[in-house]
């Protein structure tokens, strides 16, 4: 069925099914509802490439992944985290009409123009990512590090979050909690770090923060080694790789989790149930949030506006497992 014979059908002009269908122009209540009564009758489906041309749209928005946690790492990370947020994006970009294109860390801006996206998401922003160079509205999730970007942003509360799981390693008998983080300068690690440093100082606690620039072995015997010497009783991870490499250095070097050494990671996936014992985690709702970005995003390239630096929260829920419990 073309546009000309929903036109038909429904007793008005094809300009006027293309404005119904593109949401374009004041059209009557009455014959909006007329025209979609036929394009769902007749299952039309309106020539994409027409779209484009009429509208200057690709219908197509970017999912820009941050740059790997820790050496050695695929160009994609590949935490169950950032494959929810994809999952959730793509779901909601596609009740709204449009594609999504994943892109690595350090996409070149030519190859995102080239692409002719609409806009894109940038995951843990720096605020240099070649993408900010680009003509695509731009959403991020979490807050660029650096200033001078006026992109709208979806984030958690790290900080508050990692408020939660200290009180909760306080409330289990752990009196000097350290933080294990990767090397990068995502925001949500730099976050999560403010957080602990916050609390350790309004309770006098000692402040152990060990980095970790890899997930080998070598390099976790010797963060664990370091967290050991300092006298940690408990480690919030700032990832859940962290947290399961913790796990399995502690088990080469003899310690138990939780008696010995309790642990608790900054963000959840469903890896950490699988484990003896399980971790205790931060569910950071990525399904959601990714749904928020691309929700964010359309709306704006809908508008046309221009955008107005804002941050929408969404809200983190700890999980304590087994991993957390009662010393003894």
């Amino acid at each position: 069925m073309t546009i000309k014979e929903v036109a038909a059908a429904a007793g008005v002009s094809p300009t006027t099914v293309s404005h119904v269908l593109n949401n374009r122009g004041r059209i009557a209540e009455q014959t909006r509802a007329r025209v979609l009564e036929v394009v769902k009758q007749f299952d039309y489906q309106a020539n994409a490439h027409a779209q484009q041309l009429v509208t200057r749209r690709s219908r197509i928005i970017a999912i820009q992944m941050p740059g790997p946690g820790v050496a050695g790492s695929p160009a994609l990370p590949h935490s169950a985290y950032f494959l929810e947020l994809i999952n959730g994006a793509a779901a909601a970009a596609d009740s709204l009409n449009y594609a999504v294109f994943v892109a690595p860390s350090g996409g070149k801006a030519s190859m995102l123009n080239g692409f002719a996206i609409d806009g894109a998401i940038v995951v843990d922003p720096q605020g240099e990512e070649p993408v900010f160079a680009s003509r695509a509205r731009v959403v991020t999730v979490g807050v660029p590090l650096q200033s001078g970007h006026d992109a709208l942003a979806v984030d958690n509360d790290h900080g508050r979050a990692a408020h939660v799981v200290l009180d909760h390693f306080h409330s289990q008998g752990r009196r000097r909690p350290a933080l294990l983080a990767d090397r990068t300068r995502r925001s949500y690690v730099n976050d999560v770090r403010a957080g602990y440093r916050g609390w350790v100082a309004e309770r006098d606690t000692p402040d152990v923060v060990v980095r970790c620039g890899s997930l080998t072995k070598t390099a976790l015997d010797r963060a664990l080694a370091k967290l050991v010497e300092a006298g940690a009783d408990a480690v919030y991870a700032s990832s859940d790789d962290l947290a399961l490499g913790l796990l399995d250095a502690a088990g080469r070097a003899g310690l138990r989790v939780p008696q010995d050494l309790a642990v608790a990671a900054a963000v959840d996936s469903r890896a950490l149930t699988l484990t003896s014992p399980q971790i205790s985690a931060t569910d950071l709702f990525p399904r959601r949030t990714g749904a928020t970005a691309a929700r964010l995003l359309i709306e704006s390239i809908e508008s046309g506006s221009g955008e107005i630096a804002t941050t929408e929260r969404i809200p983190t829920r700890f999980v304590a497992r087994a991993s957390s419990a009662v010393a003894g």
